[in-house]
């Protein structure tokens, strides 16, 4: 009988790291450079699900959580926006 693996262990074979967001590319696609134990490496990274749903925008210099999956380094997700940025307006006061 095969070897069927379930479903939280094929969510386990994937690596977490951090990088920074070096370029855009069309398609909510983006270049991220990772630093892993001393190695730089170019990850292309598209961006998960609730991030697109949340309109969470990314431009160039971000810190972003990628995850990578250990069959192909070279693709990965963008889960989790690290770098905080000041909101475009400021907040409203309540009315007296």
């Amino acid at each position: 009988m095969p070897d069927v693996k379930s479903a939280n262990e094929l969510k386990t074979e994937s690596v977490t790291v951090e990088g920074e967001v070096i370029d855009i590319l069309p398609g909510l696609e983006y270049m991220v450079r990772i630093d892993y134990n001393g190695i730089q490496h170019d990850v292309k990274c598209y961006v998960s699900g609730k991030m697109r749903t949340h309109y969470i925008q990314l431009t160039k210099g971000d810190q972003v959580r990628v995850e990578i999956s250990l069959y192909d380094i070279n693709q990965g997700r963008i889960t989790y926006r690290l770098t905080k940025r000041a909101m475009s307006q400021p907040p409203r006061r309540p009315k007296k």
